[in-house]
Protein backbone atom coordinates (compact mmCIF):
# COMPACT_ATOMS: atom_id res chain seq x y z
CA UNK A 1 0.00 0.00 0.00
CA UNK A 2 1.53 3.36 -0.99
CA UNK A 3 2.48 5.70 1.79
CA UNK A 4 1.26 9.26 2.04
CA UNK A 5 3.19 11.42 -0.44
CA UNK A 6 5.27 14.12 1.16
CA UNK A 7 6.62 17.37 -0.29
CA UNK A 8 10.39 17.58 -0.50
CA UNK A 9 11.95 18.41 2.84
CA UNK A 10 13.97 21.59 3.18
CA UNK A 11 17.64 21.59 4.04
CA UNK A 12 18.20 21.86 7.81
CA UNK A 13 21.08 24.29 7.28
CA UNK A 14 19.11 27.57 7.54
CA UNK A 15 17.21 26.30 10.59
CA UNK A 16 20.45 25.35 12.35
CA UNK A 17 21.99 28.74 11.54
CA UNK A 18 18.89 30.53 12.83
CA UNK A 19 19.01 28.49 16.04
CA UNK A 20 22.67 29.35 16.62
CA UNK A 21 22.05 33.05 15.97
CA UNK A 22 19.04 33.03 18.29
CA UNK A 23 21.02 31.38 21.08
CA UNK A 24 23.92 33.83 20.61
CA UNK A 25 21.69 36.90 20.74
CA UNK A 26 19.78 35.52 23.74
CA UNK A 27 23.03 35.11 25.69
CA UNK A 28 24.32 38.50 24.54
CA UNK A 29 21.08 40.28 25.44
CA UNK A 30 20.99 38.72 28.91
CA UNK A 31 24.65 39.38 29.75
CA UNK A 32 24.74 42.95 28.42
CA UNK A 33 21.50 44.04 30.11
CA UNK A 34 22.36 42.31 33.38
CA UNK A 35 25.90 43.71 33.42
CA UNK A 36 24.80 47.19 32.39
CA UNK A 37 22.14 47.41 35.11
CA UNK A 38 24.42 45.97 37.81
CA UNK A 39 27.20 48.53 37.19
CA UNK A 40 24.96 51.45 36.28
CA UNK A 41 25.47 53.07 39.69
CA UNK A 42 29.24 53.15 39.11
CA UNK A 43 29.02 55.30 35.97
CA UNK A 44 30.01 58.92 36.64
CA UNK A 45 27.91 61.52 34.82
CA UNK A 46 28.73 65.17 34.23
CA UNK A 47 25.68 67.41 33.98
CA UNK A 48 25.32 71.05 32.98
CA UNK A 49 22.49 73.07 31.49
CA UNK A 50 20.04 70.23 31.91
CA UNK A 51 22.18 67.82 29.85
CA UNK A 52 24.37 64.96 31.06
CA UNK A 53 27.17 63.00 29.44
CA UNK A 54 29.84 60.50 30.33
CA UNK A 55 32.93 58.95 28.80
CA UNK A 56 32.41 55.67 30.64
CA UNK A 57 31.73 52.94 28.02
CA UNK A 58 29.74 50.99 30.61
CA UNK A 59 26.88 53.42 30.03
CA UNK A 60 26.38 51.80 26.61
CA UNK A 61 25.95 48.27 27.98
CA UNK A 62 22.15 48.48 28.52
CA UNK A 63 21.68 50.03 25.07
CA UNK A 64 23.69 47.25 23.43
CA UNK A 65 21.69 44.70 25.42
CA UNK A 66 18.38 46.19 24.31
CA UNK A 67 19.53 46.10 20.67
CA UNK A 68 20.44 42.41 21.04
CA UNK A 69 17.09 41.81 22.70
CA UNK A 70 15.24 43.40 19.77
CA UNK A 71 17.21 41.26 17.30
CA UNK A 72 16.35 38.21 19.41
CA UNK A 73 12.68 39.16 19.23
CA UNK A 74 12.85 39.45 15.43
CA UNK A 75 14.56 36.05 15.17
CA UNK A 76 11.90 34.42 17.36
CA UNK A 77 8.82 36.06 15.83
CA UNK A 78 8.72 34.00 12.63
CA UNK A 79 9.28 30.50 14.08
CA UNK A 80 7.52 31.05 17.40
CA UNK A 81 5.15 33.99 16.80
CA UNK A 82 3.48 35.30 20.02
CA UNK A 83 5.38 32.74 22.11
CA UNK A 84 8.66 34.04 20.70
CA UNK A 85 7.71 37.67 21.35
CA UNK A 86 6.85 36.94 24.97
CA UNK A 87 9.98 34.82 25.42
CA UNK A 88 12.27 37.57 24.10
CA UNK A 89 10.59 40.19 26.29
CA UNK A 90 10.96 37.86 29.27
CA UNK A 91 14.71 37.51 28.65
CA UNK A 92 15.21 41.28 28.72
CA UNK A 93 13.10 41.98 31.80
CA UNK A 94 14.51 39.11 33.85
CA UNK A 95 18.05 40.16 32.92
CA UNK A 96 17.36 43.68 34.21
CA UNK A 97 15.92 42.32 37.47
CA UNK A 98 18.95 40.06 37.87
CA UNK A 99 21.25 43.06 37.42
CA UNK A 100 19.45 45.09 40.08
CA UNK A 101 19.49 42.14 42.47
CA UNK A 102 23.24 41.78 41.96
CA UNK A 103 23.83 45.49 42.60
CA UNK A 104 21.70 45.41 45.77
CA UNK A 105 23.37 42.24 47.04
CA UNK A 106 26.83 43.74 46.61
CA UNK A 107 25.73 46.82 48.55
CA UNK A 108 26.28 49.27 45.73
CA UNK A 109 22.62 50.27 45.45
CA UNK A 110 20.06 51.08 48.12
CA UNK A 111 17.02 48.81 47.52
CA UNK A 112 14.65 51.73 48.12
CA UNK A 113 16.29 53.77 45.33
CA UNK A 114 15.38 51.24 42.65
CA UNK A 115 12.13 49.98 44.15
CA UNK A 116 9.90 51.69 41.56
CA UNK A 117 12.01 50.53 38.62
CA UNK A 118 12.03 46.95 39.90
CA UNK A 119 8.26 46.96 40.36
CA UNK A 120 7.67 48.27 36.84
CA UNK A 121 10.04 45.74 35.27
CA UNK A 122 8.55 42.93 37.39
CA UNK A 123 5.09 43.82 36.04
CA UNK A 124 6.52 43.86 32.50
CA UNK A 125 8.10 40.45 33.10
CA UNK A 126 4.77 39.06 34.32
CA UNK A 127 3.03 40.41 31.20
CA UNK A 128 5.75 38.92 28.98
CA UNK A 129 5.36 35.56 30.73
CA UNK A 130 1.59 35.68 30.17
CA UNK A 131 2.04 36.46 26.46
CA UNK A 132 4.57 33.63 26.15
CA UNK A 133 2.25 31.19 27.92
CA UNK A 134 -0.79 32.08 25.80
CA UNK A 135 1.35 31.95 22.66
CA UNK A 136 2.69 28.54 23.63
CA UNK A 137 -0.82 27.18 24.26
CA UNK A 138 -1.95 28.53 20.89
CA UNK A 139 1.01 26.89 19.15
CA UNK A 140 0.39 23.57 20.92
CA UNK A 141 -3.18 23.62 19.60
CA UNK A 142 -2.28 24.75 16.07
CA UNK A 143 0.55 22.26 15.65
CA UNK A 144 -1.27 19.36 17.30
CA UNK A 145 1.44 18.84 19.91
CA UNK A 146 -1.04 19.62 22.67
CA UNK A 147 -3.39 16.89 21.48
CA UNK A 148 -0.40 14.57 21.08
CA UNK A 149 0.53 15.11 24.73
CA UNK A 150 -3.03 14.15 25.65
CA UNK A 151 -2.78 10.85 23.79
CA UNK A 152 -3.94 11.70 20.26
CA UNK A 153 -2.17 10.52 17.12
CA UNK A 154 -0.18 13.03 15.03
CA UNK A 155 1.00 11.73 11.66
CA UNK A 156 2.31 13.34 8.43
CA UNK A 157 -0.40 14.26 5.94
CA UNK A 158 -1.07 16.19 2.74
CA UNK A 159 -4.05 17.99 1.25
CA UNK A 160 -5.45 16.88 -2.10
CA UNK A 161 -8.47 17.73 -4.27
CA UNK A 162 -8.84 21.28 -2.99
CA UNK A 163 -12.09 23.01 -3.88
CA UNK A 164 -13.90 26.28 -3.09
CA UNK A 165 -15.71 26.72 0.20
CA UNK A 166 -19.05 24.97 0.52
CA UNK A 167 -21.21 27.32 2.54
CA UNK A 168 -20.00 29.73 5.19
CA UNK A 169 -16.51 29.32 6.64
CA UNK A 170 -17.02 30.15 10.30
CA UNK A 171 -17.99 33.82 10.45
CA UNK A 172 -16.91 34.35 6.82
CA UNK A 173 -19.54 34.04 4.09
CA UNK A 174 -19.08 31.53 1.27
CA UNK A 175 -18.30 34.22 -1.32
CA UNK A 176 -15.71 35.94 0.84
CA UNK A 177 -14.24 32.61 1.95
CA UNK A 178 -13.59 31.57 -1.64
CA UNK A 179 -12.01 34.95 -2.43
CA UNK A 180 -9.74 34.67 0.59
CA UNK A 181 -8.54 31.17 -0.28
CA UNK A 182 -10.67 29.21 2.19
CA UNK A 183 -12.19 26.00 0.94
CA UNK A 184 -12.37 22.26 1.44
CA UNK A 185 -9.89 19.50 0.66
CA UNK A 186 -9.15 15.91 1.53
CA UNK A 187 -6.59 15.29 4.24
CA UNK A 188 -4.77 12.10 3.28
CA UNK A 189 -2.52 10.19 5.65
CA UNK A 190 -1.40 6.68 6.54
CA UNK A 191 -1.79 5.23 10.02
CA UNK A 192 -0.88 1.68 11.03
CA UNK A 193 -0.59 0.68 7.38
CA UNK A 194 -4.05 1.98 6.45
CA UNK A 195 -4.65 4.90 4.11
CA UNK A 196 -7.20 7.49 5.24
CA UNK A 197 -8.90 10.30 3.36
CA UNK A 198 -10.89 12.83 5.39
CA UNK A 199 -12.71 15.88 4.06
CA UNK A 200 -11.70 19.00 5.99
CA UNK A 201 -11.86 22.76 5.79
CA UNK A 202 -8.55 24.17 4.63
CA UNK A 203 -6.73 27.12 3.13
CA UNK A 204 -5.55 26.88 -0.46
CA UNK A 205 -2.04 28.03 0.51
CA UNK A 206 -1.63 24.93 2.69
CA UNK A 207 -1.81 22.65 -0.37
CA UNK A 208 1.59 21.24 -1.30
CA UNK A 209 3.15 21.89 2.10
CA UNK A 210 3.96 19.42 4.90
CA UNK A 211 1.03 19.10 7.30
CA UNK A 212 -0.10 16.70 10.00
CA UNK A 213 -3.30 14.86 10.79
CA UNK A 214 -4.34 14.80 14.45
CA UNK A 215 -6.94 12.32 15.66
CA UNK A 216 -7.86 9.88 18.39
CA UNK A 217 -6.46 6.44 17.63
CA UNK A 218 -9.93 4.92 17.29
CA UNK A 219 -11.39 7.84 15.29
CA UNK A 220 -9.17 8.59 12.27
CA UNK A 221 -12.28 9.69 10.35
CA UNK A 222 -12.44 12.69 12.73
CA UNK A 223 -8.92 13.87 11.87
CA UNK A 224 -8.15 17.58 11.77
CA UNK A 225 -5.31 19.57 10.22
CA UNK A 226 -2.28 20.46 12.31
CA UNK A 227 0.40 22.80 10.99
CA UNK A 228 4.14 22.29 11.44
CA UNK A 229 5.84 24.43 14.08
CA UNK A 230 8.21 25.98 11.51
CA UNK A 231 5.98 27.09 8.69
CA UNK A 232 5.95 29.59 5.86
CA UNK A 233 3.02 29.74 3.47
CA UNK A 234 3.25 32.10 0.47
CA UNK A 235 0.49 34.60 -0.18
CA UNK A 236 -1.91 33.47 -2.87
CA UNK A 237 -1.59 35.04 -6.30
CA UNK A 238 -4.77 34.40 -8.22
CA UNK A 239 -4.77 34.43 -12.03
CA UNK A 240 -6.38 37.41 -13.70
CA UNK A 241 -9.52 36.81 -15.77
CA UNK A 242 -9.00 36.79 -19.56
CA UNK A 243 -11.55 39.51 -20.08
CA UNK A 244 -13.33 41.95 -17.84
CA UNK A 245 -16.49 43.72 -19.00
CA UNK A 246 -15.70 47.36 -19.74
CA UNK A 247 -19.15 48.39 -18.56
CA UNK A 248 -18.49 47.68 -14.88
CA UNK A 249 -20.31 50.29 -12.85
CA UNK A 250 -18.20 52.65 -10.71
CA UNK A 251 -20.45 52.06 -7.72
CA UNK A 252 -19.69 48.32 -7.94
CA UNK A 253 -15.98 49.12 -7.81
CA UNK A 254 -16.42 51.29 -4.72
CA UNK A 255 -18.60 48.68 -3.03
CA UNK A 256 -16.03 45.95 -3.65
CA UNK A 257 -13.23 48.18 -2.32
CA UNK A 258 -15.26 48.93 0.81
CA UNK A 259 -15.93 45.20 1.27
CA UNK A 260 -12.20 44.43 1.09
CA UNK A 261 -11.43 47.22 3.56
CA UNK A 262 -14.04 45.84 5.96
CA UNK A 263 -12.52 42.36 5.73
CA UNK A 264 -9.07 43.83 6.40
CA UNK A 265 -10.35 45.77 9.42
CA UNK A 266 -12.04 42.63 10.79
CA UNK A 267 -8.77 40.71 10.57
CA UNK A 268 -9.90 38.29 7.85
CA UNK A 269 -7.29 39.66 5.41
CA UNK A 270 -3.60 40.23 6.05
CA UNK A 271 -2.06 43.45 4.75
CA UNK A 272 -0.40 41.51 1.90
CA UNK A 273 -3.66 39.80 0.90
CA UNK A 274 -5.54 43.11 1.06
CA UNK A 275 -2.99 44.87 -1.17
CA UNK A 276 -2.98 41.98 -3.66
CA UNK A 277 -6.80 41.98 -3.84
CA UNK A 278 -6.82 45.75 -4.28
CA UNK A 279 -4.31 45.53 -7.12
CA UNK A 280 -6.42 42.91 -8.87
CA UNK A 281 -9.48 45.11 -8.49
CA UNK A 282 -7.71 48.19 -9.88
CA UNK A 283 -6.44 46.24 -12.90
CA UNK A 284 -9.92 45.10 -13.88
Amino acid sequence: MPSTPQPARRSPGPAILRFLLTAAFAVAAWRLIEWGVSVGHLVQWECWGGECSTNDPRSLLPIAGIICNVVLMVLLLKPARAFGFGLAALVGTLAALSGWNEAVTEGGVDPASVLTERRVVTAAAALAALIALLGLLSELKTTGYGARLLGARRVPAVLVDYGPAEGDYGRIGAKDAAALGFGTAYLTFTDNGRRHRVKVRAREQWVGHPLFAVFRETRPERARIALPWIRSFPALERPEPDAVPATAAPDSFVAELERLAALRAAGHLTEEEFEAAKRRLLEQ
